[in-house]
């Protein structure tokens, strides 16, 4: 039982109480331990019986506990994870050992025959009601991504996205082209 709630009570700053048992626990430290918001509430039901309190009021403490769901209570700095998100290449597939495709790039990005890639606008679809008509041209239309994120997107998808795909009435037909750029040029330069 203790090993259960050793880790709470060192997280939530009473230490000390970890060294005492579980049945020698005094109102105080179940305060501070009530006090803590990542307490469980089936932890408490577990301490429950070892808890003895003046005038058996713990039916005080057991409503703080108990009134906000798990889900609201807001876990201090120190203990929240860290999570980034995260979108990885898988390099080695398990069935055949080959790279994959991430498919939230193929799904946001769009990739010109020149290298570029280009996504469309965050938000272009909300509360267009409130935008000026102005803005909401520009939400139409598409905008590069730059050439950082270029590179790092060529490594999350596999040869196949990286190849020229021809479309029938393609409509970025006339940007897969960059004749205006030396490195991008396909036809000779005009002196």
């Amino acid at each position: 039982m203790l090993r259960i709630v050793a880790p709470i009570l060192r997280a939530a700053g009473t230490a000390h109480a970890v060294a005492t048992s579980a049945k020698n626990l005094n109102l105080t430290k179940l305060s501070s331990f009530a006090n803590f918001g990542a307490t469980q509430s089936r932890c408490f039901s577990v301490l429950a019986p070892y808890i003895h309190t003046r005038n058996n009021t713990i039916s005080s403490v057991q409503s703080t506990l108990l009134s906000e769901p798990f889900t609201k209570r807001i876990l201090p700095a120190a203990l929240q994870p860290l999570q980034t998100p995260v979108r990885t290449v898988t390099k080695f597939s398990l069935k055949k050992g080959k790279r994959k495709t991430v498919k939230a790039v193929v799904e946001r990005f769009f990739r010109l025959h020149w290298g570029g890639w280009i996504r469309v606008r965050a938000g272009r679809h909300k509360r267009l009601w409130k935008k000026s008509p102005a803005l909401r041209r520009r939400l139409r239309q598409h905008v590069f991504v730059n050439a950082t994120q270029a590179t790092l997107l060529d490594k999350m998808v596999t040869q196949f996205w990286r190849r020229e795909k021809h479309y029938i009435d393609d409509p970025y037909a006339p940007y897969h082209t960059r004749e205006e750029f030396v490195f991008t040029r396909k036809k000779p330069a005009l002196e």
